[in-house]
């Protein structure tokens, strides 16, 4: 009972986390035209790891039902998320965009190569080698580009934060006491927190008096 209550609280507390991402990417009005695809993608990131944590709160706070939803929301943020907000980033840092065209065939792309790798058994690998080359492209493009000081370092925390969550932690066993499950839920959502706050600065437009 104990670890149903602290993996509910954990998922509410990402869910919150990832609420407040979301509420920093729906303020389109400040963002400069260019980035609004990609601050769209990095929404759509931010709803599907938050539907995920919302689902699996009530499945391990209420009932079990939810099981088989949660299930399936968390893998659609486990794999589509990451590449929707990781490449929304390296673009806002860039200051590059896609057109929706190009966002959708990335989409497409990222299913079929998600069935493949899971078809071959190798999904968690590939999971983990997405998650790694994004985090590594994204430290080099906020370094090699020209952005806001605020942006840079709330960017390069966020990352630090999914880095050690995702790649360290882990979802398996525990660790000092600790569900890793749950220190890695609350390092996402610390770093939702972050990127979130990074992204809306990176996205912002400029020219316009904004929040």
């Amino acid at each position: 009972m104990l670890t149903m209550s602290s993996l509910a609280l954990s998922d509410a507390i990402l869910a919150l986390a990832c609420l407040f991402a979301v509420f920093m990417m729906a303020q389109q009005k400040a963002f400069a035209d260019l980035h609004k695809g990609s601050a769209t993608a990095a929404l759509i990131g931010f709803i599907l790891m938050g539907l995920a944590s919302i689902v699996g709160s009530l499945r391990y706070g209420f009932s079990n039902i939810w099981a088989s939803p949660h299930e399936m929301l968390s893998n659609a943020a486990m794999y589509m998320a990451p590449p929707l907000i990781g490449i929304a980033t390296i673009l806002g840092v860039s200051t590059k965009a896609w057109n929706k065209p190009i966002w959708g065939k990335l989409i497409i792309g990222i299913c079929l190569m998600y069935e493949v790798s899971r078809w071959y058994g190798m999904d968690i690998i590939y999971r983990d080698l997405q998650n790694t080359v994004l985090l590594l492209i994204i430290v080099y493009s906020v370094f090699r580009n020209a952005i806001d000081n605020n942006a840079r370092w709330l960017v390069l925390t966020g990352v630090s934060s999914y880095f050690i969550g995702a790649l360290i932690i882990g979802t398996e066993g525990t660790l000092a006491g600790y569900l890793r499950l749950d220190l890695f839920r609350y390092l996402i959502g610390l770093g939702n927190l972050l990127m979130g706050t990074g992204l809306y600065f990176v996205f912002k437009d400029r020219t316009k008096q904004t929040l």
